[in-house]
């Protein structure tokens, strides 16, 4: 309730709060899960209304939420495609996204192989998966939800070491 939230590019936040305080309730109207009671979201200065998850990744922000919404017996480049390409998904499109992906991680180091099995992979590679995916769809705003809760300390600092990079 009466929020105002102004964050500039290159920055990062974080919110706290108890459990029950709305840190979740925010991020999900933000991405497009909920709608705000009232209130304005303002992107680059315009005002965005943003009704749904496709709104959010096409406004930009992308979110990798508390429990990952990977499918876990898809590979890490199925996973990163799976609902970014239009129509279906031929060698070609194949290729381009793994090029992008290759693209993607070399650029932030976050390194993973792209024909490995989700449920096969550390929580903390899963996690850089999300983030992957986020940055493939285009993602200028990136919102964690509980970003370290899952991590070992290793897995956080470097996580910590890819955030200050993008």
């Amino acid at each position: 309730k009466d929020i105002r939230l102004a964050v500039k590019r290159g920055t990062i936040h974080g919110i706290i709060g108890e459990n029950g305080a709305g840190k979740s309730t925010l991020m999900s109207i933000l991405y497009g899960f909920y709608q705000a009671d009232s209130g304005d979201i303002y992107i680059n200065g315009k005002k965005t209304r943003i009704a749904d998850s496709d709104a959010a990744i096409a406004a930009g922000i992308g979110m990798v939420h508390q429990h990952f919404m990977l499918v876990q017996n898809f590979t890490v480049l199925e996973n990163v495609i799976l609902g970014a390409e239009n129509g279906a998904i031929l060698n070609s499109a194949i290729g381009k996204a793994r090029t992008e992906l290759k693209r993607l991680e070399d650029a932030y180091d976050m390194h993973v192989d792209p024909d490995a099995i989700i449920e096969e992979l550390p929580v903390g590679l899963q996690q850089r998966v999300e983030i992957l995916k986020a940055l493939y769809r285009g993602a200028e705003i990136l919102i964690l939800d509980e970003p370290t809760g899952v991590l070992t300390p290793a897995e956080a600092d470097h996580l910590f070491r890819i955030l200050q990079q993008l």
